[in-house]
């Protein structure tokens, strides 16, 4: 899925410019959902890394601590091309050694807890993002970025959740029959993938349709915010209106729905509307500095894109 191709909620970029020039322009911390306990079984460590990407962190964990992969664990994925600070949890009675860790990543702080540290288990994260080299309308920019810390922008899932082609694979696997084996991680990713897929697909059509933000006849809310589906077995929730919408829609991907329905997963939802918490923007130059906070499973691209059109840096694209 191309992301960029997907419809805007607000009218116009208004600015262009260059992100993830370097690490230090993209920098994300995790904000945990909860504080360990100080003892335990199981070594929380938080971890700062730059330019690696979590799992990798995790197999080094896993080697420097002579533990299995199974043993090491984390709350979420961090993006590879930025400084990026979250917690991992390792089940060992070792002590934190402090030569473990590289260049690309290191220990900030280490305690002891009781169980590990379990998938979607944070509370959201902390991103500052730097726009280089920005053109455009600054005055704009500064209304832009206070209306979407009001209003909200569409909850895109974001490029990382497909990849390059990601897409493809989930398809060869989730609708082939019979289905290759694939190892625990892999069928959660192709899984995702085909879940992602489908919201953003229906959410694209209610941002085109203007009523991404406003409850229509039929629809699911959560905390105020209308909600579109993450598909699985079970009838899906909406009625009326919203029913007819989504059902029109999804017509167009039938080869996902009924495998879906099949591999285990229940029907969820997910919010149309993503809310930046204490979105600030600040020039510095010719760049422009965006800092906010958003809830866990929403993406940085999503407020992005209702800012301006963004060049990845040619370094990293390569």
């Amino acid at each position: 899925m191309d992301v960029s191709s997907l419809p805007r909620a607000y009218v116009g970029p208004l600015v262009e410019g260059i992100i993830r020039a370097e690490p230090a322009d993209f920098c994300v911390d995790e904000l945990p959902s909860m504080e360990p306990s100080g003892d335990g079984e199981h070594l929380w460590l938080r971890i700062e890394k730059i330019g690696v990407n979590t799992h990798y962190v995790a197999t080094e964990l896993a080697r420097a601590f002579g533990v299995e992969p199974v043993d090491v664990s984390y709350a979420g994925m961090k993006d590879r091309h930025a400084i990026a600070r979250q917690w991992f949890s390792v089940r060992t009675r070792q002590d934190a050694a402090t030569d473990i860790g590289s260049a690309a990543w290191r220990v900030i702080e280490a305690r002891r807890h009781a169980r590990k540290l379990r998938r979607g288990e944070l509370a959201g994260n902390a991103f500052r993002i730097r726009i280089r080299d920005a053109s455009g309308d600054r005055v704009g920019v500064l209304a832009r970025v206070a209306l979407l810390g009001t209003c909200g922008v569409p909850n895109y899932f974001g490029e990382q959740r497909f990849g390059r082609d990601n897409v493809e694979r989930a398809r060869a696997w989730v609708c082939r029959r019979p289905r290759p084996a694939v190892s625990v991680l892999q069928k959660g990713l192709h899984l995702s993938t085909a879940r992602a897929l489908l919201f953003n697909a229906v959410l694209a059509q209610r941002v085109a349709a203007g009523t991404w933000d406003v409850s229509i006849d039929g629809d699911v809310e959560a905390d105020g915010a209308p909600t579109g589906p993450l598909w699985g077995r079970g009838r899906p929730a909406t009625t009326g209106r919203a029913r007819r919408f989504e059902d029109d829609v999804l017509t167009m991907y039938r080869e996902w729905l009924d495998p879906l329905e099949h591999l285990g997963l229940a029907q969820e939802r997910r919010m149309f509307v993503a809310w930046p918490r204490n979105l600030r923007a600040a020039y510095d130059g010719d760049d422009v500095e965006l800092t906010f906070e958003l809830t866990a499973g929403q993406y940085a691209t999503a407020v992005l894109r209702e800012v301006g059109d963004m060049r990845v840096a040619a370094a990293e694209a390569a």
